[in-house]
């Protein structure tokens, strides 16, 4: 379980970082964070700071509750959710996903996934984990996660916060609407928009704040032109109170085949590797330095925007930043591939559906891979033994047009 300081920080950066794909492999983080919920009085009137310490402070210990989650997207294109599909992995998020969820305390979860070609089942009790595929009838089974205890986490003060707040202040505008009823709760609404509306084609993120629990209800991302989001999750049919036992002891289907649990399998929270955090330097000679390959700087960056941020990447790779906020275009590059700039998480280019994306001519007989989203486009190529990646919440064109001013 996080810290309370890190959800606090966590809700700040997931409305304004909307470019960061793992807002849409975070259904896990949505299934723990869907808590009990009670019957309810009208919301009082609250401060944005005061309400987002409710929210930071809301991810304590829960009571035990079940609940129907509903995912749905149109930031990435269906190929390449397909492609880069994962063995015993969730099913691709091309179209609504939908999720029921029992949570009967630390240990003890089940969510069960509705798709096409069959459910998909994980279910953890104590230490033991079972991971159902409707589609293979295989069951993998093994110890999971050891039980450990939680230790104590200090809540996020008013003073985090409000720093917080402060950050956010000269790029974004944090405001309420009137609250609204939403599965049956009454919710505070919190819109975080850009103050550069021209700087980004996101329109604004939306978060429904149960008024009790201070828990999200609901959250959505719009894209400008776009009545409707481009990406929500949706909670319904809650029911707080104790869950029967026998849900988180799965009972393997007849004609399963049951496999053992392989290392990792079981849904973690990624480690990032020591290193993987950039080091900002004063400037790219500085940077230059350290490298063994050319630094290359765009000429001609989307709308003029000035470079901004110089950083020093896992040792062997740079990443520069045009514009700030909403708006900041980053250019990442490393010896290799194209798959030298992008994170070590990220695995190689076929096995994360790269492939199936299309390609742009950049000149010079380069070739890029390219995607384009209601809210934002990157390119991903290689040339002289350097791979790179461009990307921004800009129309795909601007950046066709950056990388081509390298030729």
């Amino acid at each position: 379980m996080t810290s309370n300081a890190g959800e606090g920080r966590g809700l700040a950066r997931s409305l304004v970082l909307v470019l960061g794909i793992a807002v849409l492999l975070g259904l896990a983080g949505a299934l723990v964070g869907m808590r009990a919920f009670a019957a309810q009085a009208p919301p009082e009137e609250l401060s944005n700071d005061e309400l987002l310490s409710r929210v930071a402070r809301a991810t304590g210990d829960p009571p035990a509750f079940s609940a129907s989650i509903t995912v749905e997207q149109s930031v990435l294109p269906a190929q390449l959710l397909e492609a880069s599909g994962q063995e015993g992995g969730p099913p691709a998020l091309s179209g609504p996903l939908s999720a029921r969820v029992w949570y009967g305390g630390p240990t003890q979860l089940r969510a069960e996934l509705q798709g096409e070609n069959g459910d998909r089942i994980f279910v953890r009790n104590g230490s033991r984990v079972w991971i159902y595929d409707g589609a293979e009838n295989t069951v993998r089974t093994g110890e999971g996660v050891p039980e450990q205890e939680t230790p104590d986490e200090e809540p996020v003060t008013p003073t985090e916060v409000n720093r917080l707040l402060d950050e956010l202040a000269p790029t974004s505008e944090l405001s309420q609407q009137e609250p609204v009823e939403v599965a049956g709760r009454q919710a505070y609404v919190l819109v975080l928009s850009p103050r550069d509306e021209g700087a980004t084609l996101v329109d604004r993120a939306q978060m429904l704040v149960d008024s009790e629990t201070y828990l999200p209800l609901r959250f959505a991302v719009y894209a400008d032109e776009r009545p409707d989001p481009v990406f929500s999750y949706q909670v319904s049919g809650l029911d707080v109170g104790p869950v029967p036992a026998d849900l988180f002891d799965f009972q393997t289907p007849p004609g399963a085949e049951v496999l053992p649990l392989e290392q990792g399998a079981e849904p973690r929270e990624q480690e990032r590797p020591e290193g993987a955090e950039p080091t900002q330097v004063e400037t790219v000679a500085e940077a230059q330095r350290l490298v063994d390959f050319r630094i290359r700087e765009l000429p001609d960056p989307p709308g003029d925007r000035e470079l901004t941020g110089v950083y020093l990447k896992n040792g062997d790779g740079v990443v520069l930043t045009y514009g700030s906020g909403w708006g900041t275009v980053v250019f990442a590059q490393g010896q290799g591939d194209g798959d030298a700039a992008m994170p070590p998480e990220a695995g190689d280019a076929e096995a994360n559906g790269l492939q199936q994306l299309p390609t742009v001519d950049l000149g010079g007989g380069v070739e890029a891979q390219e995607i384009s989203t209601p809210i934002g486009s990157g390119l991903s190529w290689s040339a002289d033994g350097v791979g790179y990646v461009l990307a921004g919440s800009v129309p795909a064109s601007e950046l066709e047009q950056a990388a081509r001013g390298l030729r």
